[in-house]
């Protein structure tokens, strides 16, 4: 009985473990001048370096978010997920490297501050290069002149 009960308990512990973290190298690049209905872009480089990331999203944490400031022209692979604030570019494997490259037309004119964050967006939602203050996450602004 009392080997039942050890068992049980190191099953319990095994299925209560902590996912492993997801981890990933990013670089990003946006455009940081432009003219209304100019062209704009923004090019990020994921390199995932831990587990599969489910549905990679590419979430934007600031009230500004690139797709709607822009009419998108080019969604380099992923597609818009307006409940998420975010681009939903797919499942990222183990290892695997792409490049999501956005191309659009400056619709909006204005200064705009961009906060770019990954995250998986399917539950438990966790963050890319999470820590105990908040994601890693991409910076820039941008400034769109009145044609």
């Amino acid at each position: 009985m009392k080997v039942m009960g050890l068992v049980g308990l190191i099953l319990a512990a095994g299925l209560c473990a902590a996912p492993e973290q997801l981890t990933a190298t990013v670089d990003a690049a946006g455009s940081q001048s432009a003219k209304l209905g100019g062209a704009v872009q923004l090019v990020v480089k994921v390199t995932n370096t831990g587990p599969l990331i489910p549905h990679l999203g590419l979430v934007f944490r600031t009230p500004h978010r690139w797709y709607e400031e822009h009419q998108v022209t080019e969604l380099g692979g992923c597609s818009v997920a307006a409940a998420e604030s975010a681009f939903d570019c797919g499942n990222l494997a183990q290892g695997e490297a792409r490049t999501y490259s956005f191309q659009g037309n400056a619709t909006t004119a204005g200064t705009f501050h961009y906060e770019l964050a990954l995250r998986e967006l399917v539950h438990p939602y966790h963050w890319v290069n999470d820590h105990p203050d908040g994601a890693d996450a991409v910076v820039w602004d941008e400034t769109v002149a009145p044609s």
